[in-house]
């Protein structure tokens, strides 16, 4: 009867131990895993990194933080690009002369972005539409505002 109840603990103990082996190998680069009922697990030196997966708790707001400090940096490099175009201007000039060469919003629309921009802005757009699935439908002017807080 001892022989039974050794055999059955070692029993328990190469299962369980094998559990966890599984667990650890579905583990992905965040360090983190699903069990089967969907809930998420994460080893307490897990690290953000895998958007859409499973991940610790607080990296979607992190990246949100982060996405709303890029796009402040990057409309003050814009207003400050626009500041100093207008500010440019000849010195003997008045206002009304800097005020009809400064570029109208048409003229601006021209623009046209170097690739790097335009890989940064895509990113950006990809990032809002993720937490703003809702917001696929919407013209651009509208996600504009909603974004400028207007």
């Amino acid at each position: 009867m001892k022989l039974f109840g050794v055999m059955l603990g070692l029993v328990l103990f190469v299962s369980l131990a094998g559990s966890d082996r599984a667990a650890a190998a579905d583990r992905n680069k965040c360090g983190c895993y699903k069990d089967g009922a969907g809930t998420c697990f994460c080893d307490k030196k897990a690290k953000c990194g895998c958007p859409g997966d499973c991940e610790p708790k607080g990296c979607d707001e992190a990246r949100n933080k982060e996405l709303q400090k890029e796009i402040e940096a990057e409309t003050k490099k814009a207003e400050a690009s626009q500041h100093r175009k207008a500010g440019g201007q000849g010195q003997g000039e008045d206002d009304s002369s800097a005020r009809d060469q400064a570029p109208s919003p048409k003229k601006a629309a021209s623009h046209r972005l170097s690739a790097a921009q335009g890989k940064q802005l895509a990113k950006l757009i990809d990032l809002y539409l993720s937490d703003h699935p809702d917001a696929r439908g919407s013209s651009i002017e509208e996600v504009r505002n909603a974004v400028a807080g207007h």
